[in-house]
């Protein structure tokens, strides 16, 4: 027997389609909500000033480790 094809197959047409997962999400509460939207608005209102920082994953980790 042989490993190969007798014929040489044609090639077929190909689509690439999204793909969803379905994750877990918490729900906020109403003060929650307001919490993280008034942080949004005050973090975007200092990267339109010019007041941000370059995120830095070195410096994030070692405070991230230390919080442990």
């Amino acid at each position: 027997m042989t490993a190969k094809p007798s014929r040489k197959q044609e090639s077929r047409a190909t689509t690439m389609v999204p793909v969803t997962t379905m994750e877990e999400l918490l729900v906020l509460s109403d003060e929650e909500r307001e919490k993280l939207l008034a942080d949004l608005r005050t973090a975007e209102a200092e990267a339109a000033a010019g007041q941000s920082v370059e995120f830095d994953p070195e410096a994030f980790e070692r405070v991230a480790r230390r919080a442990q």
